[in-house]
């Protein structure tokens, strides 16, 4: 599966990088509530529509990572749901997170993110299949950085 073809191409189909938007044309409703503290989001399906329960009390950075990531179960995995731990520096060996952390890295990149390791997305970009902790690493420092353009 071509990870970063998908999220380039829903980019293009859409028009546009912002998850919440992506979110919104694709008929997804984004809910923020208090969530406890290990979960930093999940998708579920209700009635066949599908929903991102986010943890309102993340960052605005780190619910913009964990929207792209819940996007990328909805575009890669359809018929699970998940949800999304707030242990930024554990990692999970999943197959599918580890997909829904690259197209969450993908999506991310057509945004502009100031003061982060530009040499680690180089080599993610550069790589056929990336390392998933590098990935993962990525991810986390976006999180912890906090600095969407």
């Amino acid at each position: 599966m071509n990870i970063k073809l998908r999220a380039t191409n829903l980019i293009k189909k859409l028009k546009t990088s912002n998850p919440r938007d992506i979110a919104d044309d694709l008929g997804i409703d984004i809910l923020y509530l208090d969530l406890p503290k290990s979960i930093r989001g999940f998708l579920v399906r209700v009635l066949k529509r599908k929903i991102i329960v986010i943890n309102k009390s993340l960052t605005r950075t780190a619910q913009l990572v964990t929207i792209c990531h819940e996007l990328g179960h909805v575009r890669l995995h359809p018929g699970y749901g998940y949800y999304y731990h707030a242990t930024g520096t554990r990692y999970v060996s999943s197959r599918r997170e580890r997909e829904a952390n690259e197209f969450a890295l993908y999506l991310l990149s057509e945004s502009h993110w100031d003061g982060l390791n530009i040499k680690l997305w180089k080599r993610v970009f550069t790589e056929k299949q990336p390392d998933p902790k590098l990935v993962h690493r990525i991810l986390t420092e976006l999180m912890e950085h906090d600095g969407v353009c």
